[in-house]
């Protein structure tokens, strides 16, 4: 018989879900092995071992760390997460390093961002463009 039983390992469901409701603000650090439920204020940096949940009504002003990240409120900062859901009401603005990224209709990305471990490198910044080609009364038509 073993010294560890599987009884000892603790499951997502046992690490439990911190929440910031509505009408609530918080400033500070928050660093958990379980999950986060925002539908309140947040300012400051949250790493979970789990995921990071924005409510509707959720604002976060910081840095976030965790597996998945779902918004469906607003973010503004810098966060590294495996994966991204940026739901339909959901805005996230800032810098965003990330395996996967997933942006559902009416939802808003605006800011940076970057695949983890991505060799792709834009060569735009080489290209010489003759200034008088360019019209900036115009938007760039699609074609």
């Amino acid at each position: 018989m073993g010294i560890f039983s599987k009884s000892d390992k603790k499951s997502k469901s046992e690490t439990g879900t911190t929440v910031i409701n509505k009408g609530t603000t918080f400033k500070g650090m928050i660093d958990t092995k379980g999950s986060i439920f925002i539908d309140g204020r947040f300012e400051g940096i949250i790493v979970a071992s789990q995921d990071v949940t924005i409510g509707k009504n959720g604002e976060v002003l910081g840095e976030i760390r965790s597996k998945v990240l779902t918004v469906n409120g607003i973010v503004d900062g810098l966060f590294e997460v495996d994966q991204a859901n940026i739901l339909g009401f959901g805005k996230v603005l800032g810098k965003m390093h990330y395996n996967e990224l997933i942006i559902e209709q009416n939802g808003l990305f605006e800011g940076e961002g970057k695949k983890k471990n991505s060799t792709l490198s834009s060569q735009y910044n080489k290209l010489q463009i003759n200034e008088k080609y360019i019209r900036h009364d115009e938007p760039i038509e699609e074609q």
